[in-house]
Order: structure tokens, then C-alpha cells, then sequence
């Protein structure tokens, strides 16, 4: 016998399909007296995917497939090939499946006779006929009626073990056409694309925001790597923005260290950080590491310029400043009679580092990190450990348009 071995990569998701797909053909095969193939399939392992332009999108969940057995002979005879004859008069040759290369190679030398059998002698329209091969290296045109009887193998039988040559371009993911599910997008990748479209936008935007007219960062990002109908020339804009690179590589640092953090956000960005991949369900919560990020970068300036801290204005003064939020606390209500009064402690600072306070009982607060213009009365000056605080009283917080992150 001539031993057959076809080997190929499917994706990871399909290895029950295939699993199903040779032993109907091994069952088919036997009714026929014809050897069962044996399949092995590898461990999963990550292989590069394309999209159907050749954009390297990311990676993919992949197994190697190797399907082997003795290729059927009798007598000295094997099938080694399909002829299909069009109407036309092209003849299309299909080799059996993992077949030696000897007999492959004198099969596409064969010229074929069109509405020929070497074992009938009749000529008649066929639309296929097939070729049988002697160990001593004669070769036969046969049509399909007289395989069986000129080399004593069953024709149906050898058509049942020609599927597995269909296995290796088969369409795994069906008809969906989509990207598939199981893609894996590098980290380092999802973070560059992130940090450079917060650059390019100015600021990071969450998915709570959508009311603000603005897409999610999430959203740009996946667009960049899934979206077909994505314009190039954006994608060209994103991979063109400087630093972006470095700004990544500063972010996945960040959250790796907060791995093991008792914060479950952290602790799970930083897994993610921590992996060369991530799939694309986890993809929000990878793209949030940017603001967190930038979120420890402000809150550092700010501790830093914090310490340059000085009392403004003089008490009883009204003053008007440009300031950022830089902190939000609950504190416990005021009950009168059967009234609670909500209060809150929020934290400014402006541009030179000066610390503004004020203890609302106002309905509604700005938020952290919102960029405002404040006035208030200056009620006191106060020490928050090293830092000088100026308190404010009565105070009105109008709304500015966001700043770059």
C-alpha cells in the first residue's frame, strides 16, 4: 500500500466539524471494503489572520489538521485522478487526495482524451472520466462504469475518501462573511490605535457619554480593526499620529501593575494588559486603560502642583477662577425635621496649582475632571497637611468645553 497524508489548518472552532466530516467518510468508505483514515488534530495555536484586502487584522485560535491512510490499490492499480470535462472542452484535474508525489506528477503530465475509456473503448459524451495508474507506471483514462471492473475498486467507495481533499479549502466560517468571532487583536496594537484616537479627538469618551454626540473611544477602535467599510485614509490618520507608540507602551506598563490590585478594574486590565492578545467582548475594558492612565497622569501633576499651593484672595472676597475638578466626596446629610440635606466636599485647582474647596448643599455638582469656571466668597484659608486651601462659600460653577487629555 501507498501511504496518503494530508495536513492543513482549519480554525480551533471547527474541530468537531471535521470530526464529524471524516468518520461519515471513513463509515462511507467501509461499506466499500476501503481502509478507514486515521485524524490528529494539533493543539490550538495562534496564526495570523488576514481580511479578505490582506489587512493583518490580528490573530486567530488555529489547529493543524493531518489526515492519513493507504491510498486503495488493487492489482497493482490506483486511482490517481478526476478529469472533469467541461462543455467547452477544458478538462479540470482533481489529484486523490494526499496522493505520492510520483503519481501525482505523471497524472498532470497525462494528456487527456476527451470522451475516451481505455477500458470499454467507447466514445460517448462523459463528463468525467478518471485516471488509473499500474505500479509499473502504465496509465488508463477510464470512465466511471468501467473503473471498478478494469481495477477492482469500487468507484463509489474512492469518491467518498475524495472529500477529504475538499477539507483544506472548505469555508469554516459558513456563509456569515463577517469577522470572525474568535479573532484575537495584539494588545499593543489596541492600545496604540486607542491612544491615538484620544489623541486625535482631544479626550477619551466612555460609553455613558454618547449623549455628549461623541462615539465611544471603544467604538473607533474597534472600527479600525473590523470595520470594512472603514476608510483607509482614516486608518492612515490613526497610524500616523506620533508617540502614539510610546504612549502605549506607557499605558500597558501602568496597568500591568495594578495586577493582583484589590481594585477588581485594575485587576482585570491588568490581565488583559498582561496577555499578547485580547479578544474583541474584552476590547472596552483594554481601551479604558488610556484614561485611567491619564487619569494617574493628572492626578500626579496635580499632587505635584498641589505643594505649590497658596491662599486666594482675602476673606469675604468674591474671585473668579478657571479650575478643573480634581475631587468629588459624599459626605453625611443635614436632617431638618423630616428633610436630609445632600453635601458634598468638591475640590478645585487651577493652572497654577492653587487648591480651591467648597462644602455643597447645592442640587447639582460638576464632575471629576470637568474643566469650569468658579467663582465663590472666600470663607477661609485652611492646611490640608502641606497644602494650602483656600474655602469658598456660595459659590457658581459654569461649564467649559473639554480640554485635550
Amino acid at each position: 500500500m501507498t501511504s496518503a497524508a494530508m495536513r492543513f489548518s482549519i480554525p480551533a472552532t471547527a474541530q468537531s466539524r471535521v470530526r464529524q466530516l471524516v468518520e461519515a467518510t471513513n463509515a462511507r468508505a467501509a461499506v466499500h471494503q476501503l481502509t478507514a483514515y486515521t485524524l490528529d488534530i494539533s493543539a490550538p495555536f495562534l496564526a495570523d489572520y488576514e481580511d479578505r484586502d490582506g489587512r493583518l487584522i490580528g490573530q486567530r485560535p488555529t489547529v493543524t489538521v493531518t489526515i492519513s491512510g493507504d491510498v486503495p490499490r488493487h492489482r497493482g492499480w490506483t486511482v490517481v485522478a478526476r478529469l472533469d470535462h467541461d462543455e467547452e472542452g477544458e478538462t479540470i484535474t482533481s489529484l486523490f487526495p494526499g496522493l505520492p508525489e510520483e503519481d501525482a506528477e505523471a497524472a498532470r503530465q497525462y494528456r487527456a482524451i476527451e470522451n475516451f475509456c481505455h477500458g470499454c473503448a467507447v466514445a460517448r459524451h462523459r463528463t468525467a472520466t478518471y485516471l488509473a495508474r499500474h505500479e509499473n507506471g502504465e496509465i488508463r483514462q477510464l470512465g466511471t462504469t468501467c473503473v471498478e471492473p478494469y481495477t477492482g475498486l469500487p468507484i463509489k467507495g474512492l469518491e467518498a475518501l475524495w472529500r477529504f481533499g475538499t477539507l483544506k479549502d472548505s469555508d469554516w466560517d459558513g456563509d456569515e462573511g463577517g469577522i470572525p468571532a474568535d479573532l484575537r487583536v495584539p494588545v499593543v496594537e489596541v492600545l496604540r490605535v486607542t491612544a491615538a484616537i484620544v489623541q486625535l479627538e482631544g479626550r477619551f469618551y466612555s460609553r455613558s457619554e454618547e449623549w455628549k454626540n461623541a462615539e465611544p473611544t471603544a467604538d473607533g477602535v474597534a472600527a479600525y480593526f473590523f470595520d470594512r467599510r472603514a476608510p483607509e485614509e482614516w486608518r492612515a490618520d490613526i497610524d500616523a499620529v506620533p508617540d502614539a507608540s510610546t504612549t502605549a507602551a506607557a499605558v500597558r506598563a501602568w496597568a500591568i501593575q495594578g495586577f493582583g490590585s484589590l481594585s477588581d478594574y485594575r485587576h482585570k486590565v491588568g490581565q488583559l494588559a498582561k496577555a499578547e492578545t485580547v479578544e474583541p467582548r474584552h476590547l472596552p475594558t483594554l481601551v479604558s486603560a488610556i484614561a485611567g492612565w491619564y487619569r494617574d497622569q493628572e492626578k500626579e501633576a496635580s499632587e505635584r502642583a498641589a505643594l505649590l499651593s497658596r491662599p486666594q484672595g482675602s476673606v469675604g472676597e468674591r474671585i473668579t477662577t478657571n479650575a478643573t475638578v480634581t475631587t468629588v466626596i459624599e459626605l453625611e446629610g443635614r436632617t431638618y425635621g423630616y428633610h436630609t440635606q445632600r453635601r458634598r466636599l468638591v475640590k478645585f485647582q487651577d493652572a497654577d496649582g492653587n487648591v480651591f474647596v467648597w462644602f455643597s448643599s447645592a442640587g447639582t455638582v460638576p464632575d471629576l475632571g470637568d474643566e469650569v469656571e468658579l467663582t465663590g466668597t472666600v470663607k477661609d484659608h485652611s492646611m490640608y497637611g502641606e497644602i494650602a486651601q483656600t474655602v469658598l462659600t456660595r459659590c457658581r460653577v459654569s461649564e467649559r468645553e473639554p480640554v485635550a487629555a
